[in-house]
C-alpha cells in the first residue's frame, strides 16, 4: 500500500501526531457524530440534494477519527 508517489510528508505525519496527542480522536469522533446527528434531526428534511455525498463524506471522516483512536489507544492508557 505504500506508493512512494503518494507518500505523507513529515509536515503531515507529525500534524498528525500532534492532533492524537493534543486530543482524543475518540472523543472527537463522538462530538462529531453527536453535532452532525442533532444537526440533521433538526432539518428534518430540509437537506440540499447533494446531501448524500455530504454523509459519506462526514461518515469517512469518523470513521478514520474512531479507527486512529483506536490505534493510538495506548497512547492515552500509558
Amino acid at each position: 500500500m505504500a506508493d512512494s508517489a503518494h507518500s505523507l510528508s513529515e509536515d503531515l505525519l507529525d500534524r498528525i501526531k500532534y492532533f492524537i496527542e493534543d486530543n482524543d480522536p475518540l472523543r472527537v469522533s463522538r462530538n462529531l457524530r453527536k453535532v452532525f446527528f442533532d444537526y440533521m434531526k433538526f432539518q428534518k428534511g430540509n437537506l440540499d440534494a447533494d446531501f448524500d455525498g455530504i454523509l459519506t463524506d462526514v461518515e469517512s471522516v469518523i470513521d478514520l477519527l474512531e479507527f486512529i483512536g483506536d490505534e493510538t489507544k495506548s497512547w492515552r492508557d500509558s
